[in-house]
């Protein structure tokens, strides 16, 4: 770990355009509401010697790629003994999913090639199950980068051991969240292909990939990285997984010693607690309900987009301030939650406000200095059928944009 950097070699851009045909052509089932999945569970691999998320986070067990990759090069495979000890240094927490990483196994290449690669994937998950016989086993990325004319190959390494989950790559190449969606959303269309069954746990990595120039090993910004930890939990998947920090190739003195002051840490935090809250299994009182807006950017970036239950769609206003976005819960509700997951553009100064019949309103709070990414707003402690956003100040020269707008009754 981590995965090959970028620019990759011809055949995982050819991979990557197959995936994004697939995501294409592929039905993605209906994006779950926004009330939490039953069991989702946040799984701690980092190492940074400076941040313990802590929080509910549980810890992972990984076979690392600068470890097995050495063991089968050249079309070798390590002793049966020394694959099996080496496979107990590293799963010491059997609660937890064992991942192997072994990246120069992918499923690419020609067939014989391909062939090749299940036989030693078959035989060193074989070995490993042994060791770990309740545990569920995986391997990192294989998701993502197993060629499309391949997928029978993975689907008989599924057949061999269906105790097993999906651990695809989710790292962050840019700071826009579109591109991170998007890759995102074509793994899970190829999951789908090849076994819908099979549970995805993506991984997740507090910095910017290797190899994405100037951005290369810096740190996601907060906003960004709770985007992603909330929108991996509204998908309705079980899990995801963290990690970071115990490669030194790519995480060095400084940043090892930088680590625990970064944003994503508080961030993950944040998310870990409010999962563990009331309002992570409550009805979202918000969702589907009709909405009004005082403005969208255009005919795809509508209101309704911020209560439809999808990740994948948002709502943008006009490149102006102030804004309203209006949510009609139907009846007059007790509120005491709402949790926002903003785009990019996101509101600074706002009010939250309440009203039973969309002529006065009562304030329910007040927020200045917002900073984005997901915000949860608890203990407002009001009633009212109608919900109210006033936007007032935006904290970027972006429109207003929020992914969910997300309403509790605890």
């Amino acid at each position: 770990m981590p995965a090959t950097p970028r620019p990759a070699p011809a055949p995982r851009r050819v991979l990557t355009l197959l995936l994004a045909v697939a995501a294409a052509l592929l039905p993605l089932a209906p994006a779950p509401a926004h009330a939490a999945p039953a069991g989702f569970t946040l799984y701690d691999d980092t190492a940074y010697a400076t941040a313990a998320v802590g929080h509910g986070a549980v810890p992972a067990n990984l076979v690392p790629n600068r470890v097995c990759t050495p063991l089968v090069a050249g079309g070798a495979l390590p002793a049966e003994a020394d694959w099996k000890a080496l496979v107990a240094q590293y799963d010491t927490h059997p609660d937890a999913p064992l991942v192997l990483d072994c990246e120069s196994l992918y499923l690419t290449g020609t067939a014989a090639i391909a062939a090749d690669h299940l036989n030693r994937l078959a035989t060193l998950q074989g070995w490993a199950r042994q060791v770990a016989p309740t545990q569920t086993i995986g391997w990192y990325g294989l998701l993502g980068n197993t060629a499309t004319a391949h997928q029978g190959l993975y689907r008989q390494l599924i057949a061999q051991d269906r105790n097993t989950a999906f651990f695809p790559s989710a790292y962050t190449y840019a700071t826009g969240y579109d591109g991170w969606l998007s890759t995102l959303r074509g793994n899970l269309a190829a999951a789908a292909q090849i076994d819908p069954a099979v549970p995805v746990l993506p991984y997740v990595w507090p910095q910017y990939h290797d190899g994405t120039g100037a951005l290369s090993l810096t740190w996601v910004p907060a906003a960004q990285f709770a985007f992603q930890l909330a929108t991996l939990r509204d998908l309705g998947l079980p899990g995801a997984v963290i990690w970071g920090g115990s490669n030194p190739a790519v995480c060095d003195t400084a940043c090892q010693d930088g680590a625990g002051a970064q944003g994503w840490l508080p961030a993950t935090r944040a998310f870990l607690d409010w999962s563990a809250g009331p309002e992570a299994t409550a009805q979202d009182l918000a969702a589907g309900r009709p909405v009004t807006v005082s403005s969208s950017y255009d005919s795809t970036l509508t209101g309704p987009n911020a209560v439809d239950g999808n990740p994948y769609t948002r709502w943008a206003s006009s490149y102006a301030d102030p804004q309203e976005i209006t949510v009609d819960l139907g009846s007059v509700r007790a509120v005491e939650g709402v949790r926002l997951v903003w785009n990019t553009g996101y509101g600074s100064a706002y009010r939250v406000r309440l009203s039973t019949d969309g002529t006065a309103w009562t304030t329910v709070r007040t927020v200045t200095g917002g900073t984005g990414g997901v915000e949860y707003l608890t203990g407002l402690h009001g009633t009212g059928r109608y919900l109210r956003l006033e936007l007032t100040a935006r904290g970027t020269a972006y429109a207003y944009s929020l992914w969910s707008l997300d309403a509790y009754a605890v």
